[in-house]
């Protein structure tokens, strides 16, 4: 496709060029595809003219970008130029701290004055932040000052699949079944994309997709449609859906249909439409009909012509059907989008179990004659013994690769519950094969981490109590405490505690003693409390046997943290004194570890809780704090303690800005808080906690707003306020409904 590129490819690159000024002259540029060149010569200066007609002011031109050694304030140095787009221009860039590779995207200086286009670019970051998937670009950090904003993102070694070349039909369903299933992720997120092409699908070198540019996302609430102005629609024309520019209609079947049209192009090899003005393509697409897919490969044919049917009501019902008929076809299965006779299904069965099927063909021919050799009664008790043997070996196996699997995922409700659903049946296995205490201690433990991650105290709890009724050991013991603690049950709690640091304090195991510096720790009520001094002797000493031990390093920051004066002057050697770089160091090292970003928010808030302004020495600090957050909710934005956490230093954040006099500033605080929480809301997985956040900043967005005299917006925060309690159902939906009811009653209204 790189040897013959797409006449609206060429146009749509020639305006970007145009859009940013760095477009070339019209006749150079025509020279340079003589296939098209009277067609270019023909259309571009028309196009320019469009162009300059929508600008109610002459547009500004985006000149050729100074490569600066850095950013300023930020921890990227700027390499190369490795890409240029409407909004601005991608580097290649290096992450200074970290020493590895990124791509920033910088803002161009003359729209970054533009506050409605600045605000687009960092919609655009905070969205893909909120997206946490291995087909989904991911965002590291973003940052921005009076003339400069950016936001840095892993930096994919490989090409967009316009420039890739592929051996099969099936090579291209594996592709386009990651597209899929980052696309379904992202819906089930109620984002869409609105923007899929091939050059937006970056493939890298292990050949993993990789969906960019969420330049043109939007948050669909409650599964709606978002109507535009078709005169106005944003995209590329050739892959958006006929209800897209016939009516202006968005929703998530138009991602399909632009998925569907890319993998169209890959297995024909050649461009969906062959029209080459934007009016001859508007009308192919709304009015005519595109020859279907014929590859060879009548199932896939079958899913790609269904996925960019005209009538939306005609494609899958969602991105995930979609992506499970491509996943059935990769995997020689029957497809859901149409009835398969028995002898296709035959068929695909010999293709997915080729020996198999080789063996059934020979058991067929000999089994009459085994069957006549052998006593009919024995053979059924000793074929069903095997038989349930066999099965319990795999249930085995399977329900500990379950365990593993979900161990490993970002926390989530839905996945800890499945293990408490799956324990009762994995014990049931235990006892009939006889499987060591291990294997049941081990299902245990993870039950018990997952349900602290995610908030489950009650269910953590029954965990370890299962689990220190099979081993007794102070680690144990401390998380049962911990998760005690956390449903209030202090006081059965402090007795564990104390029966740790009772027992393990004079032991020569290194772990004993660290588990008796985290029970003393728990047992503190106050920073300068005997026993929180004793943990801190106590993690000094296991500091100086072992300084590269991160949970030392991180019960050391906590504690430091916590009362910097007292414990500032011991120092360790090789061991930084300062309680928020070390937890960001640990962070950075670890970043699946989220009590170590989490430990630093809360720090960051502790400061916050009585402070009247933001000392400029703590500036950074804060920063620092917010960048953490973003990417914490982007990471794990099922887990409470972090949305908590973030919400309420965010808040805090939001009202010493506000007490301080920079209103403004503590405004756009409280807006950034609020996208994030409005895109984190309508996630599958998301607890009620941050619900509520969401909705108590509405109310008091509306309360502001009501006191400046701006009914208009009031009336409008409240129809968001409304639209969010349909999808909430926690214990405080008569609080807030009764809440909105006053709130509607106001005479200013």
């Amino acid at each position: 496709m790189n040897d013959h590129p797409a006449f609206e490819d060429l146009i749509e690159q020639y305006l970007d060029q145009y859009r940013n000024g760095t477009a070339p002259d019209i006749k150079e540029y025509s020279a340079r595809y003589p296939q098209y060149s009277h067609d270019l010569l023909e259309i571009l200066p028309l196009l320019q003219d469009l162009e300059g007609a929508g600008h109610s002011t002459p547009r500004q031109t985006v000149p050729s970008l100074i490569i600066p050694e850095n950013i300023p304030a930020s921890d990227f140095r700027l390499i190369r130029k490795i890409g240029q787009g409407g909004m601005g221009v991608v580097f290649e860039a290096l992450q200074i701290s970290l020493n590895r590779k990124a791509a920033v995207k910088l803002l161009a200086p003359s729209i970054s004055a533009d506050p409605a286009r600045r605000e687009d670019f960092e919609r655009e970051a905070q969205v893909i932040a909120m997206l946490h998937h291995p087909n989904i670009v991911k965002i590291y950090s973003a940052g921005s000052c009076p003339d400069c904003c950016f936001y840095a993102m892993e930096l994919i070694n490989g090409k967009e699949l316009n420039q890739c070349e592929f051996s099969s039909i099936k090579e291209i369903a594996e592709v386009g079944l990651q597209a899929a299933e980052g696309l379904a992720y992202a819906h089930r997120c109620k984002i869409m994309h609105r923007d899929i092409k091939p050059s937006n699908l970056l493939l890298d070198e292990n050949r993993e997709l990789h969906i960019s540019d969420f330049g043109l996302a939007y948050i669909l609430r409650e599964n709606k449609e978002m109507i535009e102005d078709p005169d106005k629609a944003s995209g590329t024309l050739r892959y958006m859906a006929p209800e897209r520019i016939r009516n202006g209609i968005n929703s998530f079947s138009a991602d399909q249909y632009s998925l569907g049209v890319t993998l169209y192009e890959l297995a024909a090899n050649r461009p969906f439409l062959q029209e080459r003005t934007p009016k001859e393509m508007i009308r192919r697409i709304c009015e005519g009909s595109v020859p279907p897919l014929r590859c060879g490969q009548t199932d896939f044919d079958i899913i790609v012509n269904k996925s960019i049917s005209r009538d939306p009501n005609a494609r899958y019902k969602s991105m995930d059907e979609f992506a499970t008929d491509l996943r059935h076809f990769v995997n020689n299965e029957p497809i859901d989008a149409v009835s398969v006779s028995l002898r296709r299904r035959l068929l695909l069965w010999t293709r997915r179990k080729p020996l198999a099927a080789a063996l059934s063909v020979l058991s067929v021919v000999s089994i009459f004659a085994f069957l006549t050799a052998l006593a009919v009664g024995y053979v059924r008790t000793s074929s069903a013994l095997k038989l349930a043997q066999k099965n319990a070996d795999v249930a085995d196996t399977v329900l500990s690769d379950i365990f593993h699997h979900v161990e490993k995922q970002p926390p989530s409700p839905n996945g800890t519950n499945l293990l408490a659903a799956l324990m009762p049946y994995y014990q049931g296995i235990a006892r009939q094969q006889n499987l060591p205490i291990s294997k049941i201690a081990e299902t245990n433990t993870i039950i018990g981490i997952c349900a602290l991650r995610t908030g489950n105290y009650p269910l953590a709890e029954n965990a370890y109590r299962r689990l220190s009724e099979i081993r007794s050991d102070p680690c144990i013991l401390n998380q049962l405490s911990d998760s005690l603690r956390k449903q209030g049950k202090r006081k059965e709690a402090d007795t564990l505690s104390r029966q740790i640091a009772e027992t393990c304090s004079d032991s020569d195991n290194l772990t004993d003693r660290y588990e008796t510096a985290r029970a003393l720790k728990a047992l503190s009520a106050d920073p300068q409390s005997k026993e929180m001094f004793q943990a801190f002797q106590i993690i000094q000493n296991l500091l100086r046997l072992d300084p590269n031990n991160a949970e030392y390093r991180f019960q050391y920051a906590v504690i430091l943290g916590s009362n910097p004066r007292q414990f500032h002057s011991e120092r360790i050697s090789g061991i930084e004194p300062n309680a928020v770089i070390l937890l960001n160091q640990l962070n950075q090292e670890y970043p699946d570890h989220s009590e170590y970003g989490l430990a630093l928010v809360e720090l960051m808030y502790q400061k916050l809780r009585f402070a009247q302004s933001i000392k400029n020495r703590d500036r950074d600090d804060f920063e620092l704090a917010l960048d953490l957050s973003n990417q914490l909710l982007g990471r794990f934005p099922n887990t409470p303690s972090i949305v908590a956490s973030t919400v309420r230093f965010r808040e805090a954040y939001a009202n010493v800005l506000r007490r301080s006099g920079q209103e403004t500033e503590a405004r756009r605080e409280t807006e950034r808080l609020l996208g994030i929480l409005e895109i984190l809301f309508y996630s599958p997985e998301i607890p009620d906690s941050a619900k509520e956040s969401l909705i108590h900043l509405q109310f008091l967005r509306a309360e502001r707003l009501l006191r400046d005299g701006r009914t208009q917006e009031v009336n409008r925060v409240s129809d968001n306020i409304k639209r969010e309690l349909n999808q909430y159902n926690g214990t405080r939906l008569d609080e807030f409904q009764l809440h909105l009811k006053e709130l509607s009653k106001s005479p200013m209204l």
